[in-house]
């Protein structure tokens, strides 16, 4: 257990089912230790967000004002917060040092509040999505393990039930850039969108067919980001119509990389999943007989 904190809670994308939060946030209460502070209710805005953009924003900007607030845990994410990363205050946000936490929608604001000097970011589980998902215990034990040992500076982040399978060996140092590829593919050539060069890139998704994600990782390539990078991981492709195409798709894709590529993590849209510290410096490595790691670097 983590010393407590208190946590706030975000919604800058779909709105929450409130029984899957509430029960999210007992789970979370209990196998953290940390508190909650009070959130207010969600309505379904327009086109299902949480609130129009305008709300949307000033909830994650008035969540910063709280003075006891140590951390910021979204409450689930599918699409909305890529429209609002204007108006999101992301100076106060590196000034506060808080922690902020969440996957798939939210990598966008993760990639942004990296580029704007933001250090204590997770890409990693949510209220709803993933406290709050009919789980088996285990795997919500393992998630939350996960979580705190991406917040406290854990220095192994490939846990056993991590899997990985090695497609290119070799060593990698470089910033972990935890992403959903469609929010990545989304935010190149904005002002959100920070260099990778040198990075150690994970990639996951939901629902988007093989051909889509041969599109993303060719728009990749053709702006010579996957030349620039340290490594690879690609993570769990769920849902994905024409999965049978994934392999060849990452084989391909691996040999433009001139660093390690790793398939096939229990990363993203999975349960269990791993939990990671973004744009932290780490060492990576994949051997041709599958000896992976990935280490915080100190």
């Amino acid at each position: 257990m983590t010393k407590t904190k208190k946590v706030g809670l975000f919604a800058t994308a779909n709105a929450p089912n409130p029984e899957m939060l509430a029960r999210g946030a007992e789970r979370f209460r209990r196998l953290t230790g940390m508190e909650l502070l009070p959130w207010k209710e969600t309505p379904v805005g327009p086109r299902h967000f949480a609130g129009d953009d305008s709300a949307r924003a000033e909830g994650f900007n008035t969540l910063l004002d709280e003075p006891e607030m140590d951390g910021m845990v979204a409450m689930r994410g599918g699409y909305g917060s890529t429209r609002i990363l204007e108006w999101l205050d992301f100076g106060k946000l590196r000034e506060r040092e808080c922690f902020v936490c969440g996957y798939s929608d939210i990598t966008a604001i993760l990639l942004a509040a990296w580029k704007h000097g933001c250090k204590r970011l997770i890409h990693g589980p949510m209220m709803q999505s993933s406290w709050g998902a009919e789980t088996p215990p285990e795997t919500r034990r393992l998630e939350t393990e996960s979580f705190l040992n991406a917040l406290n500076g854990g220095r192994d982040l490939l846990p056993p039930w991590a899997g990985g399978k090695t497609l290119k060996p070799g060593v990698a140092e470089g910033p972990l850039v935890a992403m959903n590829l469609t929010l990545l593919d989304a935010m190149l050539g904005t002002p959100f969108c920070p260099d990778l060069t040198g990075a150690v890139l994970a990639l996951e998704d939901i629902a988007e067919p093989a051909h889509d994600i041969d599109r993303k990782l060719n728009h990749l390539r053709q702006t010579g980001i996957l030349k620039r990078l340290g490594g690879l991981l690609f993570g769990q492709f769920t849902d994905a119509k024409d999965a049978e195409f994934l392999p060849e798709i990452r084989r391909e894709y691996a040999a433009l990389v001139k660093g390690p590529v790793v398939e096939e993590l229990s990363f993203g849209h999975c349960h269990p999943g791993l939990a990671l510290p973004f744009g932290k410096p780490v060492r990576m490595l994949a051997t041709p007989n599958q000896r992976l790691s990935l280490k915080l670097m100190f």
